[in-house]
């Protein structure tokens, strides 16, 4: 009875599964052809539904045998029509196609485009159809990075290497071996000013990335572009108003694993002054002791500080869908930290046994902890009078505050070409508090005035402010006791008779303000059967800077005593008229410019054949700048200065369409770069890191002849592949030297022009999803030259001379090799994405020396960084993103053999933070550790 029981259970589980069959299609966009990744298809009336995939591809298995009605479904396309399905009883597989179809009417076109803007699929068919060569990061790319910032999204760009700041995140971008002064930054198409105390630059690092729609960097400019971007400009496109109600939040917590050895040092900054006494009581007024706060070097302990991130976005349309209202806002508050291990070479290395042999004077162990509040608001505003006017208000407000802690023990050793038993050094700590701001208001209008003529134009304020109020700063003096082997002991509390303490305080503030139109008209005629477009227009920008730089320096009444502490010193100004500060002095650092720039260009872009786009036409620039500093009108360097200068840019940009997802492009076009008001103005700046600063009023502006040839495979959805080449040729580049113009016992950083110089390369991009699993890689190789004169200081027979010699490098900051390479899955079923994410920079020059064969070289660098999302509850994921797994460090060396260094020092003696390489020396090693960020997301 069992037996026979068992036996037809059996048969009946064989008959079930005998009857199940199989259902499976492909779904694809029925204007586009495009695979519909993430549409839900539906088995009417039963329990059976599942997501497509990459590919396009849904699958049902086990079905059981019968009739059923599929179909499919999209956010913003229509829902297909039910497809009757019948599987009979032996083991029937049906193979399906399926299409859907955007909405019909016009408007909800539109707003489906910017709905759906921040797409991978938007991203690869803007960079098919464009008429210029880019690479654009889509909004979901950047949101399921590791990355919260624009600075450090960029890295995953094909041929752009990161400069980091002091915690190792990104703060500028290099595109394709070009410094970031080569570089321009536009929101929405418009330039922005940066609030950099010296460069044109901005600060990528300023711009949260969950407030972008998509990241463009155009690496070829057309002539209805601005001309002053020789290696790219990035475009941050941000969030549009959608077609109806939307809402998303997010929130993170996180932790910076450096100070799991380290503490995080904080200071009181409620009770800084954000004016110097010169400004609150004039320039002549001589100040007092009690003038300074000493609050902001009581510096203190702050335990396990924890990362945390909030955001959110929300928008709709009113008024029948003519009015759209979209609100951004993002808030991060970031704790960092480093320990930068340093060895500081000589001003002058010495002239034997090798010409140049290097000599360092010192070395040191610095840590920093930086805590970074950053807020980005956003919204946009936009009314369609009809289906031909509409008018838009962009505003854009990001503001950002730093807080640096910076100790220096200067202890590592007693002076290292030293043979005393006991030494002074001056330990140092320093606290920095850095406010950040940029606003713009961009008013626009697009009018088609008939079927063959378009105009659009916009009206922009842009202001960028920064400020550094009452940067302060202490040293004592301590000593130090060397055993007779070398080694020294830890420092002990001891003041020798005859020295002193000193404390600074230093002020800085700086504007960038722009008033800015521009007019673009667009005319389409029907020539020769052809279709044609021509464009002409033009921009006119009145930017004004100012800047002003004040520090004060007092020193200990009874600097003899031992120290302990800054509670108990008594300070005083030991020179005469001291007590007022610098603003006056010969430096310079105070001054007010204006630049006034106008442009037009004409266009045109047109069919030569079908499938042959040709675009050309020139671009004309007319830049005038002034500037007048504080200095008195007798002064030798310069009180005020005056520039003129016109740039004719001419362009062509050929696309070819080899097939309706093939393209090959090839490009031409000249570029310039203009020289920031910092490296004109002739200021002396003595607040950098390791040099003091020196303006230079003869700079010439750079111009550029670029080209650009690339093949495009776009074969669908996210996949695609790029091969290209890139070739610049540049005139009066500008780069910055170290060189020691008033004697060789102190160190200038000076921006010079060269003569020329070339820049070329190749880059690749592939991107390939198969089912769940997925490939991004670009490698980018780049090769530049310039040819500069260095010294060479060495003995000619038997007596020490100074040579010159030319001598062949890349650019500062070109990188020869640029990697990225993640491993990815995406899987819609379950609602899981992650990314395991390496970027490589390669070996690049940091810092010129003036003397051949001591550049300051890079080493290359891997980091290697993972993501992952995952959906909880449909509209509820959980996002976790883990940066610098491998805990890379950078560093920095110069090619001149460790061995040789050490032979110089005296017996027992070496050089600290060498790694064995016998034939460099390591110049600076900063490490960062591992920081980890999680958190929840919800999108309605």
């Amino acid at each position: 009875m069992i037996k026979r029981t068992l036996l037809s259970f059996v048969a009946i589980c064989l008959a079930f599964i005998s009857q199940a069959g199989t259902i499976k299609g492909k779904i694809r966009d029925s204007k586009t052809g495009e695979p519909m990744t993430g549409a839900t298809v539906t088995l009417a009336n039963t329990r059976y539904w599942t997501t497509v995939q990459l590919d396009g591809t849904f699958t049902f298995r086990h079905v059981p045998a019968g009739k059923y009605q599929l179909t499919a479904s999209a956010v913003g396309y229509q829902r297909s029509t039910p497809v009757e399905v019948v599987l009979s009883s032996d083991n029937d597989e049906k193979d399906l196609a399926l299409s859907l179809s955007v909405s019909t009417t016009t408007l909800e076109e539109v707003q489906i485009s910017a709905a759906s803007g921040g797409s991978d699929n938007t991203a690869r068919r803007i960079e098919q159809r464009s008429d210029m060569v880019q690479n654009i990061l889509s909004a979901r790319t950047i949101e399921i990075s590791p990355d919260i910032t624009v600075a450090n999204a960029l890295q995953r760009v094909s041929g752009v290497v990161i400069q980091r700041d002091n915690t190792g995140d990104g703060r500028y971008a290099i595109i394709r071996g070009m410094d970031q002064r080569y570089n321009n930054t536009l929101v929405n198409g418009i330039k922005i000013p940066s609030p950099d105390d010296k460069y044109r630059f901005v600060p990528m690092n300023i711009f949260p990335a969950e407030m972008l729609e998509r990241l463009e960097v155009i690496k070829a400019l057309t002539p209805n572009m601005e001309g002053d971007a020789i290696g790219g400009t990035m475009n941050l496109v941000m969030k549009n108003a959608p077609d109806k109600f939307i809402f998303s939040a997010n929130g993170s917590l996180g932790y910076s694993t450096i100070f799991n050895d380290n503490p995080f040092v904080a200071f009181p900054h409620a009770g800084i002054n954000k004016q110097s006494p010169a400004e609150i009581h004039g320039n002549d007024y001589g100040a007092a002791v009690s003038d300074f706060t000493t609050n902001n070097l009581k510096f203190y302990n702050r335990a396990t500080p924890i990362n945390n991130t909030l955001g959110f976005t929300i928008g709709d349309r009113f008024l029948d869908k003519k009015l759209g209202i979209i609100l951004s806002a993002s808030y991060q508050d970031l704790y960092k930290g480093a320990v930068s291990e340093r060895l500081v070479p000589d001003a002058q290395p010495l002239p034997s046994p090798d010409p140049n042999t290097l000599n360092p004077s010192d070395s040191y162990v610095r840590t920093y902890s930086t805590r970074t509040n950053r807020i980005g608001l956003q919204n946009k505003i936009d009314y369609l009078f009809n289906d031909r006017n509409r008018i838009s208000l962009f505003n854009l407000y990001l503001h950002q505050d730093q807080f640096e802690t910076r100790y220096t023990p200067d202890s590592s050793s007693a002076g290292l070409n030293s043979t005393a038993t006991q030494t002074l050094v001056k330990p140092e700590y320093r606290s920095r508090w850095q406010i950040q701001d940029i606003y713009n208001a961009t008013l626009q209008g697009n009018h088609q005035l008939s079927n063959k003529v378009r105009v659009d134009w916009s009206g922009v304020y842009s202001i960028a402010k920064q400020q550094i109020p009452d940067m302060a700063s202490y040293t004592w003096d301590q000593v130090v006791y060397r055993e007779a082997s070398g080694k020294t002991d830890s420092i002990r509390n001891t003041i020798p008779q005859g020295t002193s303490n000193a404390v600074t305080h230093r002020w800085q503030h700086n504007k960038d303000q722009d008033w800015a139109g521009y007019g673009n008209v667009e005319y389409k005629p029907s020539l020769f059967q052809r279709e044609f477009a021509f464009q002409l227009g033009g921009l006119y920008r009145y930017k004004t800077r100012d800047s002003y730089n004040n520090d004060y320096a007092l020193q200990a009444v009874n600097g003899g005593a031992p120290y302990s502490g800054l509670d108990g010193e008594e300070l005083y100004f030991q020179a005469t008229g001291q007590n007022k500060g610098s603003y006056t002095a010969i430096n310079a650092q105070s001054y007010t410019a204006h630049e006034k720039v106008a442009a037009g260009y004409i266009m045109t872009r047109f069919l030569l054949v079908p499938k042959f786009q040709v675009l050309g036409g020139v671009r004309v620039e007319n830049t005038q700048d002034d500037y007048t500093t504080v200095l008195p009108k007798t002064s030798t360097i310069g009180a005020s200065g005056t520039i003129h200068y016109t740039d004719v840019l001419p362009s062509v940009h050929l696309k070819y369409s080899l097939q309706s997802n093939q393209n090959l492009r090839l490009s031409y076009f000249k570029s310039i770069s203009r020289p920031g008001f910092g490296d004109l103005v002739p200021i002396t700046d003595n607040s950098n890191e390791e040099f003091t600063f020196l303006g230079n009023p003869y700079l010439k502006h750079v111009r550029a002849d670029n080209l650009d040839l690339r093949y495009e495979l776009f074969p669908g959805l996210a996949d695609q592949f790029l091969v290209g080449a890139f070739y610049k040729h540049l005139t009066n580049p500008i780069e910055y030297y170290v060189t020691n113009v008033n004697g060789p016992s102190s160190l200038y950083l000076r921006p010079q022009n060269t003569n020329e110089a070339t820049n070329y390369g190749a880059e690749i991009v592939f991107t390939k999803y198969w089912g769940v699993f997925g490939i991004s890689a670009n490698y980018t190789y780049t090769h530049s030259e310039v040819t500069t004169t260095k010294r060479l200081y060495g003995l000619v027979s038997g007596s020490i001379q100074t040579q010159n010699i030319n001598q062949s490098r890349p650019l500062q900051g070109q990188a020869d090799h640029v990697g990225n390479f993640s491993l990815l899955l995406k899987d819609p079923r379950w609602g899981l994405d992650a990314q395991l994410a390496l970027a490589y920079t390669g070996t690049r020059i940091v810092q010129v020396s003036p003397y051949y064969g001591l550049d300051i070289w890079g080493k290359p660098i891997a980091q290697l960084d993972l993501s992952v999302e995952k959906r909880l509850y449909r509209r509820l994921v959980f996002f976790a993103k883990i940066n610098n797994l491998t805990n890379s460090p950078n560093k920095e060396y110069i090619k001149f053999p460790y061995t040789k260094v050490n032979a110089n020092l005296p017996s027992g003696y070496t050089i600290p933070f060498q790694d064995g390489g016998s034939n460099y020396t390591v110049a600076q090693k900063d490490i960062y550790k591992i920081s980890y960020l999680g958190g929840l997301r919800y999108k309605f």
